[in-house]
């Protein structure tokens, strides 16, 4: 199983940077740092839901628009200096859709400083 720390440049959106990884995430886990979570929460167009405030699930939800299609991002959020798990995308332009037993491939996403 390969692991792999990944910098998101600036100037780029981390599920432009998914997608563009292609079908290597397809059978991988994903990992966002901090960073990356706060990039997503301050994006245009974002939708945030949760069950309660308890819980460290976040559903995020970006609708189709011409530039780019109906995203939703399903995880847990970071703990503080740490990583959270994606559990799933669904995304046509993201070849990974949901957690997997026994990945090929592990990706930690952490936006460039």
């Amino acid at each position: 199983m390969k692991k792999e720390i990944s910098y998101v440049p600036k100037n780029v959106c981390p599920l432009d940077f998914l997608a563009q990884l292609g079908e290597r995430t397809a059978d991988a886990w994903i990992f966002f740092d901090e960073s990356v979570y706060d990039n997503l929460l301050n994006s245009s167009g974002v939708i945030v839901s949760f069950r309660d405030f308890e819980s460290r699930e976040r559903h995020l939800l970006w609708e189709e628009t011409e530039e780019y299609p109906k995203t939703e991002v399903f995880l847990l959020i970071p703990e503080e200096g740490g990583w959270g798990r994606v559990k799933s995308i669904s995304a046509i332009d993201i070849a990974f859709d949901c957690w997997r037993p026994d990945p090929k491939e592990i990706f930690f996403l952490k936006m460039e400083e």
